[in-house]
């Protein structure tokens, strides 16, 4: 993941498991507990964990909400993605704008708003007027490899597996509700390691991960929900997209 950032937990991670992207800050909270108990899916302690990662590598379609260090800044993503390679989401921040993309076969279309296409394509005033608003057309070859590692679903299956693999002392808390799911909880409390780390994993069903948590720095804290649901990935209205040819003739019309 060339344009993502990582800091010493991802890059140990690198090592013996697979590199985790950074993340900051989380999405959400749950809206009440019904009492103790590991649930019908997610009984147990680290076999739970590890069965929720690989109920993620499982999945067919996923979405992955959250903030994370995304091109080197704290970033807000949303985004809807499959094993066959659709995808819809978006992603950005503050200080380097927002960019929507949209991925179907071969085909990218990516729309930055007028922040993102000064910061990350180093377009002046000129050719943000002409731009702005439209999706840009691309390969998916050639699209950027930052927005490829959003809509991978290794991705968000290594982002699990280094809350796992850093966190095995997870202590199994009560059962609660995150958004209406019955999910059990699980905290690392361990003296020695503790750093709030936490996952909370589907009750009912395949244990699914709901929610992880890696508060360090803060690295990871992402909310995963409609797997198995259509990505729903749809071309962009013709009128709205600008091709390769036409943003190169708006080039050459700007010089």
């Amino acid at each position: 993941m060339k344009q993502v950032i990582r800091g010493h937990r991802g890059a140990v991670a690198a090592a013996g498991t697979a590199a985790a992207l950074l993340a900051l800050v989380g999405c959400g909270g749950d809206d009440g507990g019904t009492g103790g108990g590991a649930g019908g899916g997610a009984g147990g302690d680290g076999p739970a964990q590890a069965d929720a990662v690989k109920a993620l590598r499982s999945a067919e379609s996923v979405r992955a909400v959250g903030e994370m260090v995304w091109v080197a800044e704290p970033s807000r993503v949303d985004v809807r993605l499959d094993k066959k390679g659709d995808c819809v989401g978006e992603a950005g921040n503050d200080k380097r704008g927002s960019i929507e993309f949209v991925m179907r076969g071969d085909t990218v279309w990516l729309k930055p708003d007028a922040a993102y296409l000064e910061s990350e394509y180093a377009y002046d005033a000129g050719m943000i007027a002409e731009v702005e608003g439209s999706y840009l057309e691309e390969s998916r070859a050639d699209t950027r490899s930052a927005i490829m590692d959003l809509c991978s679903l290794d991705t968000y299956v290594e982002e699990t597996d280094s809350v796992v693999s850093f966190s095995p002392d997870m202590t199994l808390k009560e059962t609660t509700k995150h958004k209406g799911v019955a999910v059990v909880s699980y905290v690392n409390e361990n003296p020695a390691t503790s750093d709030g780390a936490s996952m909370k994993i589907a009750a009912e069903g395949k244990p699914y991960p709901v929610t992880i948590t890696d508060p360090e720095g803060t690295e990871v804290d992402l909310s995963f929900s409609a797997f198995g649901e259509p990505v729903g990935a749809k071309a962009p209205a013709a009128e709205s997209v600008l091709t390769e040819d036409q943003l190169m003739d708006i080039r050459l019309a700007q010089r």
